[in-house]
């Protein structure tokens, strides 16, 4: 079972090794799901990044 916990956008960039910027580019084409606002921080789900890279795995050849 997938850890469905709420980490910080700093955290989804160092799982995903991309930059802030990068990530809201993926959740403005649609690539991740929108974040969470949780107070005034900004959260996404650990399981909306693994289903994340487990499409990535998926779609290579």
């Amino acid at each position: 079972m997938i850890e469905d916990r709420l980490i910080s956008l700093q955290d989804v960039g160092v799982r995903l090794a991309l930059s802030r910027r990068a990530i809201y580019r993926l959740i403005a084409n649609g690539d991740l799901p929108r974040p969470v606002k949780v107070g005034g921080a900004t959260r996404m789900y650990v399981s909306d990044i693994v289903i994340y890279l487990e499409t990535l795995k998926s779609t290579r050849k």
